[in-house]
């Protein structure tokens, strides 16, 4: 069969478009003319309210003065005022009558409502029957006699007094509501608490895990083999385990029987990478009378060495083309059985040709809670100059030994990119320094005092203010203090949009404030101001200070590969050409 194209004459479509026009614009005044039709609030007022003003209740009710008037939203309201002084305790409230007065074109209309709250409604008696008598009035704070009844505060009284049975050994413990009578404007309120047999806890089995021996993560719980069961203690095991770097989140509890009283705590565990690799690479263009170099940074950490919860780190950093760094780090987590983690340390610094710095450390951490910890340490420090060393800085040989305290507060939701929280650290110091014979010095006395403040505030949705404020302060019986025992400031972990260690001082501070847009755990773009503060002591007396200050902007990345950071920076007197510029890859493996 032929198809045909039947083609359309031009003045019979000039017609159907003059039609389709001409309906259309008919429709849309009929859709303007009805629209115009609906009546509109003209206002809306309040009448016999006793206790709450009129401004409130008309809150309450979402209406406002223009808006489309319907019986729907009349009803609506209605209910909304209802609602909200039932959550004020008036639970005889009613809505006497929604008055209307339309204007002559029925275009408008005046609403009053004629409200009746009646009186609060209050506790006359809580009773608790049971087989106990942990019942107190302090564990039901809200809802004493003679208090206004509100279902939440009872419901909040009621869930601690089951919580008590729990915290007495008794997993399986019931509140049952028997009665409420209600008489007038009061009530009267009997439940009934079953407090069920009795739980011992014999051991505790974790499951889910790969590379981490169990045993580690039981010793974490601290919990004693025949203890009571006791759900804040069973919580804080659950806390202390994930507060572990490489458990990603542990599961709520689960009880396996027995037999008797006696039961297992069943607990699933979900392993995180436990190794990182942080790397940064800058580039310092050329200065008067340098050449650019590229600086770098390698950081190696192991939080859980063959899965026994041991920590050890490698950290090399050459800061300069005349500075190298390097430091190694091992942590052996609970000594004898102890919640005590022993580390030791050894560090060496080169300083071009001018000197050799050692140091070796050993210590103790203590974490006395899930956000604090406290450390102690011993260390020896020894500064061998070369002969370039000993004529330009007038170095000598020097042996320091010494002690340290340390506490550490960490509240941060997400350590390294906290949405809020503060992170808080204190050291302090005190060694004795001895030279050799050559330098015709005595005994020298060396303090020192450090503090490390990082708080983040968030001011709106995934928009964080962060502050960071970093003191070091020395103090010396010498003077002016040799080179190697001062502060270094400048850098991309100090003070960026300046060299690293451009600055060195006996007092050294610095601060930044950053705006940070958070997009993820691992990623955020943010602008940062950075603000320092140096001192030291000249040769010849007096003392030299500054204030240098500079501004960027970065971001945090979280890809595949890693977490990938870059900082661009600009110091206080740097234009485009002299910008300092951080590029950082963080993978954990």
């Amino acid at each position: 069969m032929e198809r045909c194209l039947k083609i359309m004459p031009a003045k019979v479509l000039r017609f159907s478009l003059r039609h389709v026009v001409i309906t259309a614009l008919f429709l849309m005044i009929c859709l303007t003319a009805a629209r115009a039709a609906e009546p509109v609030l003209r206002s809306v007022t309040v009448r016999d309210n006793r206790y709450f003003s009129e401004r409130i209740i008309i809150g309450w009710s979402g209406l406002k003065t223009g808006q489309n008037y319907s019986p729907e939203v009349v009803s609506n309201a209605e209910n909304s005022i209802l609602q909200n002084l039932a959550a004020a305790g008036y639970y005889f409230c009613r809505i006497d009558s929604a008055v209307t007065v339309w204007n002559d074109d029925s275009s408008a209309v005046a609403l009053t409502f004629h409200i009746l709250e009646g009186n609060r409604l209050v506790i006359k008696e809580l009773t608790i029957e049971g087989d106990t008598l942990i019942a107190s009035s302090e564990l039901m704070p809200l809802s004493q006699p003679g208090k206004p009844f509100f279902a939440p505060d009872l419901e909040s009284d009621l869930e601690d007094v089951l919580s008590a049975g729990e915290e007495t050994g008794h997993p399986f413990a019931r509140l049952d509501l028997r009665q409420l009578r209600l008489k007038e404007d009061s009530l009267a309120v009997v439940a009934r608490l079953t407090s069920g047999p009795a739980a011992f806890i014999q051991s505790v089995r974790i499951i889910g895990l790969h590379s981490t021996k169990p045993r580690v993560l039981i010793r974490e719980t601290r919990l004693l083999p025949g203890e009571p069961y006791s759900p804040s203690r069973i919580e804080k095991a659950r806390q202390h385990i994930k507060k572990l770097s490489f458990i990603e989140s542990i599961s709520p509890p689960a009880l396996i029987p027995l037999g008797g009283n006696r039961y297992d705590l069943l607990l699933q565990a979900t392993e995180g990478r436990s190794n990182s690799f942080d790397g940064v690479v800058g580039y310092q263009p050329a200065a008067a009378g340098q050449k650019g170099s590229v600086t770098g940074l390698l950081d190696l950490s192991f939080t859980n060495l063959f899965g026994t919860g041991r920590k050890a780190k490698i950290h090399w950093e050459r800061s300069s083309q005349y500075r190298q760094a390097l430091e190694l780090y091992y942590e052996e987590p609970w000594v004898a059985g102890l919640p005590l983690n022993l580390w030791g340390r050894f560090a060496q610094e080169i300083q071009d040709s001018l000197y050799l710095q050692r140091n070796a450390a050993g210590g103790v951490s203590w974490p006395a809670s899930d956000l604090l910890t406290f450390r102690g340490s011993l260390f020896s420090e020894e500064v061998l100059p070369d002969s370039i060393g000993r004529q330009l800085l007038g170095l000598y040989q020097a042996r320091s030994l010494g002690a340290t305290l340390e506490a550490e507060y960490d509240a941060r939701d997400y350590p390294e990119n906290p949405t809020h929280g503060i992170y808080y650290r204190s050291l302090v110091s005190a060694a004795r320094k001895d030279y050799e014979s050559s330098a015709n010095q005595g005994t020298i006395n060396v303090r020192r005092y450090e503090t490390d403040t990082d708080v983040s505030y968030a001011l709106f949705r995934r928009q964080i203010l962060n502050t960071s404020l970093h003191g070091r302060f020395l103090l010396s019986d010498e003077n002016p203090i040799p080179q190697p025992d001062l502060y270094r400031l400048g850098g991309a972990r100090t003070l960026r949009g300046y060299r690293e260690d451009q600055f060195i001082g006996n007092i050294v501070a610095w601060g930044s404030l950053e705006y940070r847009y958070w997009l993820d755990k691992e990623s955020r773009v943010y602008t940062f101001y950075t603000l320092g503060y140096y001192q030291r002591e000249i040769i010849g007396g007096g003392k030299e200070s500054h204030w240098p200050w500079g501004y960027g902007v970065g971001f945090r990345q979280g890809t595949r590969l890693g977490i990938i950071g870059f900082d661009f920076a600009l110091g206080q007197d740097d234009v485009l050409a002299t910008a300092k510029v951080h590029f950082r890859l963080i993978n954990r493996f």
